[in-house]
């Protein structure tokens, strides 16, 4: 037994009442294994964020523990396993599904209520009338991560994910790109269940009503292909997702009932998921553990997943680089993000010139 280190916990410490520590049994890596009163186990991970960690509650008998060398976090267990601690560590740091989306609740719930729940109980929904989604339109601005979100659905559905961008069907030849169409549902169909999503789906079916008469023509093709395709794609085990930043430039015939049952607006990051964005870009750079992740959420209401990791935090740490600097502190920071609002200032002005 590997007992070098010394105890987190000493004998007799009390982990909850009428429950105390009897003796520790060894440290494997980064987990303390001691045998409690009860005669049952307790893991604790002294190497996880108590306060980073996903909420595994319903799942293991989790406790939180703080003494005078910090704040833990720990598993009771009825019977000792080297493997079984493996598991655990993994299961409580590893963030599946909507579970990885940082805020946002309110659109998370409308995905729960709209997609999800009437995809794992679709009689209890076709009771109600309530139809069952074939295809979902994600919008919003870009940058504020339709993309990842569409990945964290598919775990939640337990499906497959399946990307298609527009230059994937794309092909030199005429007709070349209604064959493709048909080959890409064909694969997703040998995949199911899957999400088939199509990122910049206003590329593909575009509104034919702006088009000269030639490339309406192809066009027409290609979205009646589509639409042939996505008519029985939820029999098929299939759900088709889009997204665009430009809903108005979708073929209206794409977005009619059956097909594109539910059009979701992804708005820019909340207050909440712009400090959980600071705190992932920060997580492996040297920064200042003093920085207000409340105040720089604040001050950047309205930025895009993009705007904050590329622009402000990428910004901030060149910055920090390019002047021999320890760490990247607080207003290193808020400078970045001045700098960014006076550059968006700028540009809207010029736009609006332009007009």
């Amino acid at each position: 037994m590997n007992t070098s280190t010394k105890p987190v916990l000493y004998n007799g410490f009390q982990i909850r009442e009428n429950l105390t520590v009897k003796n520790r049994i060894e440290r494997i890596f980064f987990t303390d294994v001691y045998e409690l009163s009860n005669e049952k186990y307790l893991y604790l991970f002294v190497n996880l964020n108590p306060n980073e960690l996903i909420d595994r509650s319903k799942e293991y008998d989790v406790i939180r523990i703080k003494n005078e060398t910090g704040s833990y976090l720990g598993v009771i267990v009825d019977e000792y396993s080297k493997n079984q601690i493996f598991t655990i560590n993994e299961d409580l740091s590893k963030a599946k599904g909507f579970e990885c989306v940082a805020g946002m609740q309110e659109l998370k719930n409308q995905f729960i209520a709209d997609v999800i729940n009437p995809l794992k109980n679709p009689e209890k929904f076709k009771k109600f009338k309530v139809s069952i989604p074939n295809g979902i339109i994600l919008y919003g601005p870009p940058g504020c991560g339709k993309t990842f979100i569409v990945r964290k659905l598919a775990e939640e559905l337990g499906s497959n994910f399946t990307e298609i961008k527009h230059s994937d069907l794309a092909t030199p030849f005429i007709h070349g790109s209604v064959s493709n169409i048909g080959k890409a549902f064909e694969i997703a169909k040998q995949n199911a269940p899957v999400i088939l999503f199509f990122d910049e789906i206003s590329g593909l079916v575009p509104d034919r009503r702006d088009m000269n008469s030639f490339d309406n023509g192809i066009k027409e093709e290609e979205v009646n292909e589509f639409l042939i395709q996505l008519n029985d794609a939820g029999d098929k085990n299939i759900l088709v997702v889009g997204a665009t930043n430009y809903i108005d430039r979708i073929d209206p015939a794409v977005l009619r009932p059956g097909r594109f049952d539910k059009k979701i607006y992804v708005s820019p990051p909340d207050f909440d998921a712009r400090k959980s964005l600071f705190k992932i870009g920060l997580a492996n750079r040297p920064f200042d553990k003093n920085i207000s992740f409340s105040q720089l959420s604040n001050l950047t209401d309205e930025f895009t997943c993009a705007d904050i990791i590329e622009g402000v935090v990428e910004s901030s740490a060149r910055f920090a680089a390019n002047n021999d600097l320890k760490s990247i502190d607080q207003n290193i920071i808020e400078n970045e993000i001045k700098r960014i609002l006076l550059q968006n200032k700028l540009k809207k002005s010029t736009e609006s010139l332009e007009e």
